[in-house]
């Protein structure tokens, strides 16, 4: 079983005085992608951790069984803060987590799939996932990985982690993995 961490509690900064989750992309918010295509995933849980404007957001979180929301106060110390309250809430049965950005709209449920599935062959190591040999996201990380990442801070995320640990690399066939919104230019590409 596998859960996800959908980290929501950054604060835009590069995007301007908005919370870039809500803003409309396609019609819909930013953060609408993320979630509903890894509930359409072979996760089991995902756990979405608010920070900025958690009310705003949550209203645009539908209600299923598979989503449980956590508020991280700490959010402004950066993604690692938020990745650590994340673990605390996933699943007791799961052996494996991805840590997942919500500012990623265009990674479809199959790349989710992939990345599981090629876990799933070997549930010791990290699953990194790799376009024309750059790495993206999410990375997925054994249980037993909970450990290491209890003493990462700021906002590198668990990067670190696998610069000191050997890791597979699963190869996607779209640069979805790569393509974050941060700035308002990326949501007219």
């Amino acid at each position: 079983m596998i859960s996800a961490i959908l980290l929501a509690a950054g604060t835009s900064s590069r995007y301007g005085k908005d919370n870039k989750l809500l803003v409309k992309y396609k019609k819909k918010p930013l953060l609408s992608y993320s979630l509903k295509a890894l509930l359409k995933s072979k996760v089991k849980d995902i756990v979405v951790v608010l920070g900025k404007d958690k009310q705003k957001i949550l209203e645009e979180i539908p209600q299923n069984r598979k989503i449980k929301v956590i508020f991280n106060k700490n959010y402004k110390r950066g993604m690692a803060s938020s990745i650590l309250i994340g673990l605390k809430k996933i699943n007791k049965s799961s052996h494996g987590f991805m840590v997942c950005l919500s500012d990623m709209p265009k990674i479809k449920p199959s790349t989710y799939n992939k990345i599981i599935n090629y876990f799933n062959k070997n549930k010791k190591i990290p699953c990194v996932p790799c376009y024309k040999n750059r790495n993206g996201n999410p990375v997925c990380f054994p249980i037993s990985f909970k450990s290491k990442i209890k003493n990462i801070k700021g906002d590198q995320g668990a990067k670190k982690i696998l610069l000191m640990n050997n890791f597979n690399k699963v190869n996607i066939s779209s640069s979805s993995i790569l393509i974050d919104f941060d700035k308002k230019s990326d949501f007219k590409k």
